[in-house]
């Protein structure tokens, strides 16, 4: 039978399109609306955070807002100007070239090529290049170098308003310290065009191999992109292209004022002005707008990872603490209880010794009273000193069983207690920072305050004292008054009995036996009501001071809820403005009809863009694929109990492979692709799936590579 070949969807002719979609509608402005949004959402994050220092500031942190107003901030945005060149940025670690690749690309600034020291660039220089004044490119501070922690710092700031960035790697190795930048720079999502620079000196046979043996200088270097792009595969990112160039080469070819033709050609700094013209003439308007809301973005990103991270902590930590004091209150009343308990045999074992006290009596005359006087006195003392020592005990065994609770509950993990799966957006961006080696709650470099967030908020938690300290702190009262109390009624009973009016020296033995048992069940009574009165205050005051510890965990739960709050109007706005970028890239690009069809939309700022389309628009994205700077997937509207199933339209769209759907459930499905991708692309594209569809989606390769 013959099969009749049908194109692949990137083998259309353009002329195929209108054919079969018609021809576009007008295009609208995509900037007013999204520079709108843009403003909205940098007040918004702004407001989050006002709100959530000041919830901090109710466990006693400090309120102390060090950012400046959102008020005034929004001017930077007015100011992006859609004309502007195109801002590539050299970043590398230092003494990678990036000074020379300057002084090549724009021919000039050759003083700041370097003489071998580090850190010989320590400040920000833009400049033209010569291949275009409508691209401007940026010399930072090198990465890496002893005692540069600022450099980088300035250096990563820079990236944050590039349009492209240029990363630098000399092509003899890759250090630790640029495997790191890379990775951050993964996280920043800018496209990455890396330069492999040849360092070989020009002098001697030097300059004769560049122009003789080009293979030789420039080859074998296929073990090192490899690397390069596995650090860049952590964060999720690819680079947009690999250029060897020889950028000393260059340089002197334009050094002497004079064009030494011949070196020139040899640097191959050609092949990468060739690659920024492409990138300008393709995406220079859509990088300006993505640089127009990608650090709104990051902002509201980091600062929803870390209101959710913290959010989080401090539940945990009010479960816990209501589990500790839980415990803790059932320990201390079982130790009261059995205080109590042993205080009243006390007061039964002394009192009853002196059940038989008239027995001993031998003379019922004047000495009668003395003797019995005499008896109560020694039977004060005894009580005074039993009950006393074991008031002692109790308050040393109070502070022991607390102290035995805080130590054995310190052990309890609060993971146990914390939001067991990460969700929406921050779980993508917090997937990307532990990738690239930034904790948990941590912050790139705290542009929206995540990270110092994160200190006031541990400071305030350390300020709080947990269950023990607060029951600690009402134990003070116990020694003394129970044994004091109950004495002062001894001599009350003994004179009301012993001195009535009928003269008890006149009695007989029997007569005083009948008055020496009333006054003794009364005197028990009396130190029992004693006893229990002094307990019933330390039962109270134990009480108080358990409602104190979950009157904190309350406060806990209640900045929790503020800044969950904050989180979810935070991601709820960026899924907007994901949604309001996605369709300014595709008004640019000309495709007015799918941007007029997005209903909903997820970026990974430099992975990927999800979109949902209209059933329509999907055939036609997925046909004739839009070119955004960004690579794009779409989707049609999911089927109701079917959610998880509609990853598989994504997954087709993020790559030219055979995709099948291997699991599907209400909640979860598994998609295969049968292609080599590393593990941590495929697991960001599984987060942001999981974010756009709210289901749980893990994609993997059958011939996938294990980092």
């Amino acid at each position: 039978m013959f099969e009749r070949e049908i194109p692949g969807r990137h083998a259309w002719l353009p002329s195929a399109l209108p054919l079969y979609y018609g021809a576009e509608p007008e295009r609208s402005d995509p900037w007013p609306v999204l520079l709108d949004f843009a403003t909205q959402l940098r007040t918004v994050v702004a407001d989050v955070r006002v709100d959530a220092l000041s919830a901090a500031a109710e466990l006693g942190g400090k309120y102390d807002d060090p950012f400046p107003a959102c008020a005034a901030s929004s001017s930077r945005l007015t100011e992006i100007d859609r004309e502007a060149p195109m801002r590539v940025v050299l970043m590398g670690r230092t003494m990678a070239g990036k000074s020379s690749l300057l002084a090549a690309l724009a021919g000039s600034h050759h003083e700041r090529i370097g003489d071998g020291r580090q850190r010989f660039s320590r400040d920000i220089l833009g400049a033209p290049t010569t291949a275009s004044n409508q691209i401007e490119v940026v010399d930072t501070p090198g990465v890496g170098a002893h005692g540069g922690t600022d450099d980088t710092e300035v250096a990563l700031k820079a990236a944050l308003d590039a349009d492209v960035i240029l990363w630098v790697n000399s092509s003899d190795s890759i250090q630790q310290e640029s495997a790191a930048a890379l990775k951050l720079l993964g996280v920043v999502g800018k496209p990455i065009i890396v330069v492999l620079n040849c360092r070989q000196s020009l002098e001697g046979v030097g300059r004769l191999n560049i122009l003789r043996f080009p293979d030789r200088v420039f080859g074998n270097k296929d073990g090192l992109v490899d690397e390069i792009r596995r650090h860049m595969a952590e964060a999720g990112v690819k680079p947009l292209d690999v250029v060897y160039v020889h950028a000393l080469a260059a340089a002197r070819a334009t050094g002497s004022g004079e064009l030494d033709t011949e070196l020139h050609d040899a640097s191959r700094i050609d092949d990468l002005a060739a690659a920024l013209l492409r990138e300008h003439d393709a995406h220079s308007e859509v990088r300006r707008a993505l640089r127009l809301v990608d650090q709104e973005r990051q902002e509201a990103e980091e600062l929803s990872w870390s209101l959710q991270q913290r959010a989080s902590a401090i539940r945990a930590q009010a479960e816990r603490d209501r589990g500790m004091t839980r415990d803790m209150h059932e320990r201390l009343q079982r130790v009261v209880r059995t205080a109590g308990e042993a205080m009243e045999a006390d007061v039964h074992a002394a009192v009853g010794k002196r059940r038989d006290w008239h027995l001993s009596v031998a003379d019922f005359g004047t000495p009668l009273q003395s003797d019995w006087t005499h008896a109560m006195a020694e039977l004060e003392g005894e009580l005074r000193k039993t009950l006393t020592l074991r008031l002692t005990s109790l308050s040393e065994e109070i502070r022991s069983t607390i102290e035995d609770a805080d130590a054995e509950w310190s052990e309890v993990s609060l993971d146990q207690f914390k939001l067991r799966d990460l969700s929406g957006f921050d779980a993508v961006w917090g997937n990307r920072l532990i990738r690239a080696g930034i904790g948990a709650g941590g912050s790139l470099l705290g542009f929206g305050g995540g990270a110092w967030l994160g200190a006031q908020v541990g400071g305030a938690i350390g300020l709080a004292g947990g269950p023990a300290a607060i029951v600690t702190a009402g134990v003070g009262f116990l020694v003394g008054g129970v044994a004091g109390v109950a004495a002062g009624r001894v001599k009350g009973l003994v004179d009301h009995i012993f001195l009535g009016k009928d003269g008890v020296l006149r009695k007989r033995r029997e007569e005083v036996a009948e008055q020496v048992g009333p006054i003794l069940d009364d005197l028990t009574h009396e130190y029992r009501t004693a006893i229990g009165a002094h307990l019933t205050k330390l039962r109270d005051s134990l009480e108080r001071e358990c409602a104190r510890s979950y009157d904190q965990s309350d406060d806990f739960d209640r900045v929790a809820t503020v800044w969950t709050n904050g989180e979810a109007c935070l991601q709820s706005l960026v899924r907007e403005i994901d949604r309001q970028t996605t369709t300014a890239l595709l008004r640019i690009d000309g495709r007015e009809r799918l941007a007029r069809a997005v209903k909903r939309a997820t970026r990974v700022p430099g992975v990927c863009i999800l979109a949902e389309f209209e059933d329509l628009a999907f055939w036609e994205a997925w046909l004739f694929p839009p070119d955004l700077g960004e690579s794009l997937a779409g989707g049609k509207g999911p089927y109701p109990g079917a959610e998880a199933a509609s990853a598989l339209a994504y997954v087709l769209g993020l790559v030219d492979a055979p995709v099948r759907l291997v699991r599907s459930g209400n909640l979860s499905a598994v998609v295969r692709i049968d292609a080599e991708i590393p593990d941590s692309i495929t697991q960001t594209w599984s987060g942001a799936l999981a974010a756009h569809i709210g289901k749980q989606i893990q994609i993997e390769t059958t011939q996938g590579t294990r980092e």
